[in-house]
Protein backbone atom coordinates (compact mmCIF):
# COMPACT_ATOMS: atom_id res chain seq x y z
CA UNK A 1 0.00 0.00 0.00
CA UNK A 2 2.85 2.59 0.86
CA UNK A 3 4.60 1.50 -2.31
CA UNK A 4 1.04 2.25 -4.42
CA UNK A 5 0.73 5.94 -2.04
CA UNK A 6 4.31 6.75 -3.69
CA UNK A 7 3.95 5.92 -6.93
CA UNK A 8 0.71 7.99 -6.56
CA UNK A 9 2.19 11.24 -4.89
CA UNK A 10 5.33 10.76 -7.73
CA UNK A 11 2.91 10.99 -10.39
CA UNK A 12 0.98 13.92 -8.73
CA UNK A 13 3.87 15.51 -8.37
CA UNK A 14 4.68 15.79 -12.33
CA UNK A 15 2.42 18.29 -13.36
CA UNK A 16 3.39 20.55 -10.24
CA UNK A 17 7.09 20.40 -11.79
CA UNK A 18 5.92 20.74 -15.05
CA UNK A 19 4.30 23.77 -14.16
CA UNK A 20 6.75 25.65 -11.86
CA UNK A 21 9.14 24.51 -15.12
CA UNK A 22 6.94 27.00 -17.03
CA UNK A 23 8.27 30.51 -17.25
CA UNK A 24 5.26 32.65 -14.78
CA UNK A 25 6.45 35.72 -17.00
CA UNK A 26 7.40 36.19 -20.91
CA UNK A 27 9.66 39.09 -22.32
CA UNK A 28 6.59 41.21 -24.23
CA UNK A 29 9.03 42.12 -26.79
CA UNK A 30 9.25 38.09 -27.87
CA UNK A 31 6.11 37.39 -28.55
CA UNK A 32 4.81 38.16 -32.24
CA UNK A 33 1.01 37.07 -32.44
CA UNK A 34 -0.81 35.49 -35.74
CA UNK A 35 -3.81 34.48 -36.53
CA UNK A 36 -5.15 31.17 -35.67
CA UNK A 37 -4.45 29.72 -39.30
CA UNK A 38 -3.56 30.84 -42.66
CA UNK A 39 -4.79 30.87 -46.35
CA UNK A 40 -2.17 29.44 -48.16
CA UNK A 41 -2.33 28.72 -51.75
CA UNK A 42 0.26 26.92 -53.86
CA UNK A 43 1.11 28.94 -56.64
CA UNK A 44 -0.87 28.12 -59.86
CA UNK A 45 1.92 27.25 -63.10
CA UNK A 46 1.49 30.22 -64.87
CA UNK A 47 3.27 32.29 -61.69
CA UNK A 48 6.60 32.62 -62.74
CA UNK A 49 9.27 31.61 -60.65
CA UNK A 50 10.95 34.97 -59.59
CA UNK A 51 7.45 35.56 -58.31
CA UNK A 52 5.89 32.20 -56.81
CA UNK A 53 9.75 31.95 -54.73
CA UNK A 54 7.90 34.27 -52.17
CA UNK A 55 4.88 32.41 -51.31
CA UNK A 56 5.28 30.96 -47.91
CA UNK A 57 6.38 32.02 -44.62
CA UNK A 58 9.28 33.82 -43.45
CA UNK A 59 10.96 34.81 -39.85
CA UNK A 60 12.92 37.34 -38.88
CA UNK A 61 13.82 41.09 -37.55
CA UNK A 62 12.55 44.29 -38.59
CA UNK A 63 14.43 47.35 -36.96
CA UNK A 64 16.28 44.72 -34.50
CA UNK A 65 12.74 43.47 -32.92
CA UNK A 66 10.77 39.88 -33.98
CA UNK A 67 9.19 40.21 -37.32
CA UNK A 68 7.47 37.20 -39.01
CA UNK A 69 5.79 37.75 -42.86
CA UNK A 70 3.47 35.36 -44.39
CA UNK A 71 2.77 35.66 -48.04
CA UNK A 72 -0.71 33.56 -48.44
CA UNK A 73 -1.28 33.83 -52.13
CA UNK A 74 0.79 35.42 -55.30
CA UNK A 75 -0.72 35.50 -58.84
CA UNK A 76 1.18 36.01 -62.22
CA UNK A 77 0.35 39.68 -62.45
CA UNK A 78 2.76 40.11 -59.00
CA UNK A 79 -0.13 40.86 -56.71
CA UNK A 80 0.28 39.17 -53.21
CA UNK A 81 -2.00 38.66 -50.34
CA UNK A 82 0.18 38.97 -46.86
CA UNK A 83 0.16 37.89 -42.95
CA UNK A 84 2.43 41.08 -41.40
CA UNK A 85 3.11 40.53 -37.67
CA UNK A 86 5.14 42.08 -34.93
CA UNK A 87 6.46 42.08 -31.60
CA UNK A 88 6.08 45.04 -29.11
CA UNK A 89 9.13 47.60 -29.47
CA UNK A 90 9.30 49.60 -26.59
CA UNK A 91 12.70 52.03 -27.72
CA UNK A 92 9.82 52.76 -31.23
CA UNK A 93 6.85 53.00 -29.32
CA UNK A 94 5.09 49.98 -31.30
CA UNK A 95 2.83 47.19 -29.78
CA UNK A 96 2.81 43.51 -30.84
CA UNK A 97 -0.04 43.05 -33.63
CA UNK A 98 -0.82 41.24 -37.16
CA UNK A 99 -2.77 42.61 -39.74
CA UNK A 100 -3.59 41.16 -43.54
CA UNK A 101 -2.49 43.20 -45.91
CA UNK A 102 -1.90 43.04 -50.14
CA UNK A 103 1.59 43.57 -51.95
CA UNK A 104 3.27 43.77 -55.68
CA UNK A 105 5.65 41.82 -56.56
CA UNK A 106 8.14 43.43 -59.48
CA UNK A 107 11.64 43.35 -60.25
CA UNK A 108 12.51 40.86 -57.65
CA UNK A 109 11.22 42.77 -54.97
CA UNK A 110 7.55 42.44 -52.58
CA UNK A 111 6.72 45.62 -51.84
CA UNK A 112 4.09 46.73 -48.92
CA UNK A 113 2.42 50.29 -48.78
CA UNK A 114 1.12 52.67 -46.32
CA UNK A 115 2.60 54.62 -43.67
CA UNK A 116 5.82 52.94 -44.30
CA UNK A 117 6.82 51.21 -47.69
CA UNK A 118 8.27 47.67 -46.92
CA UNK A 119 10.53 46.36 -49.28
CA UNK A 120 11.84 42.39 -49.16
CA UNK A 121 14.52 41.06 -51.56
CA UNK A 122 15.81 37.83 -52.06
CA UNK A 123 19.63 37.88 -50.04
CA UNK A 124 20.17 34.16 -50.49
CA UNK A 125 18.20 31.44 -52.23
CA UNK A 126 15.66 31.06 -48.52
CA UNK A 127 16.40 34.72 -46.75
CA UNK A 128 15.31 38.18 -47.17
CA UNK A 129 15.93 41.84 -46.66
CA UNK A 130 13.76 44.30 -45.71
CA UNK A 131 14.26 47.65 -46.05
CA UNK A 132 11.44 49.95 -44.29
CA UNK A 133 11.39 53.69 -45.48
CA UNK A 134 9.21 56.29 -43.40
CA UNK A 135 7.61 59.27 -44.80
CA UNK A 136 10.27 61.68 -43.40
CA UNK A 137 12.98 59.08 -45.46
CA UNK A 138 14.25 57.52 -42.20
CA UNK A 139 15.23 53.91 -43.35
CA UNK A 140 15.42 51.02 -40.91
CA UNK A 141 15.75 47.42 -41.99
CA UNK A 142 16.26 43.51 -41.07
CA UNK A 143 16.54 39.96 -42.19
CA UNK A 144 14.08 37.12 -42.54
CA UNK A 145 14.87 33.08 -43.42
CA UNK A 146 11.93 30.82 -44.83
CA UNK A 147 10.34 28.41 -42.17
CA UNK A 148 7.16 26.02 -42.53
CA UNK A 149 3.76 28.00 -42.20
CA UNK A 150 2.16 24.94 -40.22
CA UNK A 151 4.30 25.16 -37.30
CA UNK A 152 3.91 28.87 -37.24
CA UNK A 153 0.15 28.37 -37.34
CA UNK A 154 0.70 25.86 -34.84
CA UNK A 155 2.33 28.40 -31.96
CA UNK A 156 5.87 26.86 -32.64
CA UNK A 157 8.45 29.87 -32.43
CA UNK A 158 12.53 29.21 -32.74
CA UNK A 159 14.36 29.23 -29.78
CA UNK A 160 17.28 30.89 -31.75
CA UNK A 161 15.10 33.93 -33.43
CA UNK A 162 16.66 34.53 -36.89
CA UNK A 163 19.10 37.68 -36.79
CA UNK A 164 20.28 39.88 -39.81
CA UNK A 165 23.99 38.40 -39.25
CA UNK A 166 26.29 35.45 -37.89
CA UNK A 167 25.85 36.31 -33.99
CA UNK A 168 29.58 35.77 -32.96
CA UNK A 169 31.00 35.57 -29.56
CA UNK A 170 34.30 37.69 -29.42
CA UNK A 171 36.81 37.12 -26.60
CA UNK A 172 38.13 39.71 -24.67
CA UNK A 173 41.78 40.44 -24.69
CA UNK A 174 41.96 41.50 -21.27
CA UNK A 175 39.34 40.71 -18.86
CA UNK A 176 38.22 37.37 -17.77
CA UNK A 177 35.48 35.83 -15.27
CA UNK A 178 35.38 36.36 -11.92
CA UNK A 179 36.99 33.15 -11.45
CA UNK A 180 39.55 33.94 -14.15
CA UNK A 181 38.46 30.61 -15.93
CA UNK A 182 37.87 32.53 -19.20
CA UNK A 183 37.83 35.46 -20.78
CA UNK A 184 34.56 37.40 -20.75
CA UNK A 185 32.71 36.73 -24.33
CA UNK A 186 30.88 39.97 -26.04
CA UNK A 187 28.43 39.90 -28.81
CA UNK A 188 29.30 40.34 -31.96
CA UNK A 189 26.89 40.33 -35.74
CA UNK A 190 29.57 38.98 -38.67
CA UNK A 191 28.61 40.12 -42.33
CA UNK A 192 30.40 37.81 -44.23
CA UNK A 193 32.28 39.48 -47.11
CA UNK A 194 29.40 39.98 -50.63
CA UNK A 195 32.23 38.77 -53.06
CA UNK A 196 35.03 36.21 -53.30
CA UNK A 197 37.97 36.30 -51.98
CA UNK A 198 39.44 38.12 -48.76
CA UNK A 199 38.01 41.82 -48.30
CA UNK A 200 39.11 44.89 -45.75
CA UNK A 201 37.26 44.61 -42.62
CA UNK A 202 34.93 46.91 -41.31
CA UNK A 203 33.88 47.52 -37.66
CA UNK A 204 30.43 49.46 -36.64
CA UNK A 205 29.78 50.03 -32.87
CA UNK A 206 26.95 51.74 -31.19
CA UNK A 207 26.21 54.98 -28.59
CA UNK A 208 25.08 55.06 -25.00
CA UNK A 209 21.52 53.83 -24.09
CA UNK A 210 19.92 54.44 -20.37
CA UNK A 211 19.12 51.82 -18.32
CA UNK A 212 17.27 48.53 -19.84
CA UNK A 213 17.88 49.35 -23.30
CA UNK A 214 21.68 48.94 -22.63
CA UNK A 215 20.42 45.03 -23.10
CA UNK A 216 19.05 45.56 -26.69
CA UNK A 217 21.37 44.33 -29.41
CA UNK A 218 21.69 46.36 -32.76
CA UNK A 219 22.55 44.64 -35.82
CA UNK A 220 23.19 47.66 -37.45
CA UNK A 221 22.23 45.91 -40.59
CA UNK A 222 21.84 48.79 -43.03
CA UNK A 223 25.39 49.97 -42.46
CA UNK A 224 26.58 46.54 -42.88
CA UNK A 225 24.48 46.00 -45.90
CA UNK A 226 26.35 48.93 -47.43
CA UNK A 227 29.60 48.41 -46.16
CA UNK A 228 29.32 45.20 -47.66
CA UNK A 229 28.29 46.39 -51.09
CA UNK A 230 31.39 48.45 -51.06
CA UNK A 231 33.75 45.60 -50.72
CA UNK A 232 33.80 44.83 -47.18
CA UNK A 233 33.18 42.51 -44.71
CA UNK A 234 31.71 43.67 -41.41
CA UNK A 235 31.57 43.04 -38.01
CA UNK A 236 29.04 45.06 -35.22
CA UNK A 237 30.34 45.09 -32.19
CA UNK A 238 28.47 45.29 -28.53
CA UNK A 239 30.66 46.05 -25.71
CA UNK A 240 30.46 45.38 -22.26
CA UNK A 241 27.76 44.93 -20.45
CA UNK A 242 25.45 46.03 -23.41
CA UNK A 243 23.07 43.91 -25.61
CA UNK A 244 24.45 39.95 -24.65
CA UNK A 245 27.81 40.71 -23.90
CA UNK A 246 29.30 39.80 -20.66
CA UNK A 247 30.96 42.31 -18.35
CA UNK A 248 29.41 45.07 -17.06
CA UNK A 249 29.28 48.68 -18.71
CA UNK A 250 31.60 50.88 -17.21
CA UNK A 251 31.25 53.64 -19.32
CA UNK A 252 28.89 55.87 -17.30
CA UNK A 253 31.67 55.78 -14.49
CA UNK A 254 32.43 59.12 -14.76
CA UNK A 255 35.17 61.24 -12.08
CA UNK A 256 33.27 63.82 -10.47
CA UNK A 257 34.17 66.85 -8.31
CA UNK A 258 32.88 67.17 -4.94
CA UNK A 259 30.20 69.09 -6.15
CA UNK A 260 29.11 66.68 -8.58
CA UNK A 261 30.44 68.43 -11.74
CA UNK A 262 31.46 66.40 -14.28
CA UNK A 263 35.69 66.23 -14.46
CA UNK A 264 37.09 63.06 -15.96
CA UNK A 265 35.45 60.31 -18.72
CA UNK A 266 38.95 58.53 -18.76
CA UNK A 267 38.12 55.36 -17.37
CA UNK A 268 34.85 54.46 -19.64
CA UNK A 269 36.99 55.48 -22.31
CA UNK A 270 39.98 53.32 -21.90
CA UNK A 271 37.45 50.35 -20.91
CA UNK A 272 35.78 50.91 -24.67
CA UNK A 273 39.34 50.37 -26.65
CA UNK A 274 40.06 47.30 -24.65
CA UNK A 275 37.03 46.33 -25.99
CA UNK A 276 37.86 47.31 -29.69
CA UNK A 277 40.89 46.01 -29.30
CA UNK A 278 39.44 42.70 -28.41
CA UNK A 279 37.20 43.04 -31.53
CA UNK A 280 39.48 43.78 -33.91
CA UNK A 281 42.10 40.79 -33.12
CA UNK A 282 38.85 38.76 -33.53
CA UNK A 283 37.29 40.19 -36.12
CA UNK A 284 41.12 39.55 -38.28
CA UNK A 285 40.44 35.62 -37.96
CA UNK A 286 36.99 35.46 -39.35
CA UNK A 287 36.65 33.68 -42.90
CA UNK A 288 36.92 35.96 -45.41
CA UNK A 289 38.67 38.94 -43.91
CA UNK A 290 42.06 40.02 -45.38
CA UNK A 291 44.53 40.85 -42.54
CA UNK A 292 45.78 44.37 -42.43
CA UNK A 293 44.20 48.01 -40.91
CA UNK A 294 40.19 47.97 -40.26
CA UNK A 295 38.10 50.77 -41.52
CA UNK A 296 36.29 51.79 -37.87
CA UNK A 297 32.82 53.25 -37.74
CA UNK A 298 30.26 54.37 -35.31
CA UNK A 299 27.30 55.96 -34.28
CA UNK A 300 27.52 58.65 -31.28
CA UNK A 301 29.82 57.07 -28.40
CA UNK A 302 30.50 54.81 -31.10
CA UNK A 303 31.82 57.43 -33.62
CA UNK A 304 33.91 58.82 -31.11
CA UNK A 305 35.66 55.96 -29.80
CA UNK A 306 36.40 55.17 -33.90
CA UNK A 307 38.33 58.59 -34.08
CA UNK A 308 39.77 57.96 -30.31
CA UNK A 309 41.17 54.61 -31.53
CA UNK A 310 42.51 55.92 -34.61
CA UNK A 311 44.52 58.72 -32.97
CA UNK A 312 45.80 56.56 -30.53
CA UNK A 313 46.70 53.05 -33.43
CA UNK A 314 46.78 54.84 -36.48
CA UNK A 315 48.80 51.99 -37.78
CA UNK A 316 46.11 49.62 -37.30
CA UNK A 317 43.16 52.13 -38.96
CA UNK A 318 42.33 52.54 -42.25
CA UNK A 319 39.78 55.08 -42.24
CA UNK A 320 37.23 56.96 -40.05
CA UNK A 321 33.33 56.97 -40.56
CA UNK A 322 31.69 59.09 -37.65
CA UNK A 323 27.95 59.47 -37.38
CA UNK A 324 27.34 62.10 -34.74
CA UNK A 325 30.37 60.86 -32.88
CA UNK A 326 30.59 62.19 -29.13
CA UNK A 327 31.57 60.57 -25.85
CA UNK A 328 29.70 63.21 -23.54
CA UNK A 329 28.04 66.61 -24.73
CA UNK A 330 30.76 68.77 -22.02
CA UNK A 331 33.47 70.62 -23.96
CA UNK A 332 36.07 70.78 -21.19
CA UNK A 333 36.22 67.48 -20.79
CA UNK A 334 36.31 65.73 -24.10
CA UNK A 335 37.12 68.63 -26.51
CA UNK A 336 40.88 67.63 -25.45
CA UNK A 337 40.13 63.86 -26.74
CA UNK A 338 39.36 65.31 -30.27
CA UNK A 339 42.84 67.56 -30.27
CA UNK A 340 44.72 64.65 -28.77
CA UNK A 341 43.15 62.27 -31.96
CA UNK A 342 43.90 64.38 -34.41
CA UNK A 343 47.44 64.76 -33.32
CA UNK A 344 47.74 60.96 -33.16
CA UNK A 345 46.00 60.21 -36.50
CA UNK A 346 47.27 63.33 -38.63
CA UNK A 347 46.91 63.07 -41.75
CA UNK A 348 47.60 58.84 -41.73
CA UNK A 349 43.94 58.03 -41.32
CA UNK A 350 41.10 59.48 -43.65
CA UNK A 351 38.16 60.05 -41.49
CA UNK A 352 34.69 61.09 -42.45
CA UNK A 353 33.01 62.67 -39.92
CA UNK A 354 29.42 63.36 -40.49
CA UNK A 355 26.59 65.34 -38.04
CA UNK A 356 23.80 66.95 -38.50
CA UNK A 357 22.66 70.86 -37.15
CA UNK A 358 20.26 69.64 -35.20
CA UNK A 359 21.25 67.40 -32.92
CA UNK A 360 19.86 67.24 -29.77
CA UNK A 361 22.85 66.05 -27.74
CA UNK A 362 25.41 67.95 -29.56
CA UNK A 363 24.78 71.44 -30.55
CA UNK A 364 26.25 73.00 -33.28
CA UNK A 365 28.74 75.17 -31.91
CA UNK A 366 29.76 72.05 -29.61
CA UNK A 367 30.21 70.12 -32.82
CA UNK A 368 32.31 72.79 -34.64
CA UNK A 369 34.66 73.04 -31.29
CA UNK A 370 35.57 69.17 -31.74
CA UNK A 371 36.30 69.65 -35.71
CA UNK A 372 38.21 72.93 -34.68
CA UNK A 373 40.64 71.14 -31.62
CA UNK A 374 41.10 68.16 -34.31
CA UNK A 375 42.50 70.08 -37.09
CA UNK A 376 44.75 72.40 -35.00
CA UNK A 377 46.41 69.32 -33.43
CA UNK A 378 47.29 67.95 -36.77
CA UNK A 379 43.93 66.52 -37.80
CA UNK A 380 42.70 65.59 -41.30
CA UNK A 381 38.65 65.02 -41.32
CA UNK A 382 36.15 65.61 -44.00
CA UNK A 383 33.29 67.34 -42.03
CA UNK A 384 29.96 67.44 -42.90
CA UNK A 385 27.42 69.15 -41.08
CA UNK A 386 24.04 68.34 -42.48
CA UNK A 387 21.06 70.27 -42.90
CA UNK A 388 17.17 69.28 -42.51
CA UNK A 389 17.38 66.09 -40.95
CA UNK A 390 13.66 65.15 -39.81
CA UNK A 391 13.51 64.86 -35.79
CA UNK A 392 16.77 64.28 -34.38
CA UNK A 393 19.63 64.96 -36.36
CA UNK A 394 21.52 62.68 -33.60
CA UNK A 395 20.26 59.89 -35.49
CA UNK A 396 20.93 61.13 -39.13
CA UNK A 397 22.30 57.14 -39.57
CA UNK A 398 18.78 56.64 -40.29
CA UNK A 399 18.55 58.61 -43.35
CA UNK A 400 21.13 57.13 -45.86
CA UNK A 401 19.87 59.02 -48.83
CA UNK A 402 21.64 61.81 -47.22
CA UNK A 403 24.66 60.42 -46.20
CA UNK A 404 25.74 57.49 -48.60
CA UNK A 405 26.70 59.83 -51.39
CA UNK A 406 28.93 61.74 -49.80
CA UNK A 407 30.41 58.18 -47.94
CA UNK A 408 30.54 56.75 -51.53
CA UNK A 409 33.43 59.35 -52.68
CA UNK A 410 34.78 58.78 -49.30
CA UNK A 411 35.05 55.10 -49.97
CA UNK A 412 35.98 55.66 -53.55
CA UNK A 413 39.11 57.93 -52.24
CA UNK A 414 40.26 55.03 -50.10
CA UNK A 415 40.17 52.60 -53.31
CA UNK A 416 42.35 55.50 -55.22
CA UNK A 417 44.72 55.66 -52.33
CA UNK A 418 45.42 51.48 -52.12
CA UNK A 419 48.73 50.36 -53.84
Amino acid sequence: MRRVLSILATLLSVPALNALAQPLTVDPESIVPLPDKFDMETPSPDVPPEIARFQGAWIGTWHDDRHILVVERVTADGHANVVFAQSDSALYGMNREWWRDEATITGGVLTMTGFRIFRYAFDGPDRLYLTATLKSGGVTSGALVRTDAGRLAAGERPADWPWPGERVRIPHSTVRTPDGTRPIMLEGTFYPPAGPGPAPLAIFTHGSDIGRTQLRSWSFATEAHWFRDNGFAVLALMRRGRGSSEGINGEETFGRAHDGSLVDVSAGVAEAVEDLDSAIAYGRTLPGVRPGPVLLAGQSRGGFLAMHYAGLKPHEVMAVINFSGGWYPYGPVTTPYYANAGSGATDKVPQLWLYADNDKFYQEALIREYHQAFTAAGGRARFELLHGIPGDGHLLRLFPGRWQPMANEFLGSLNQRQP
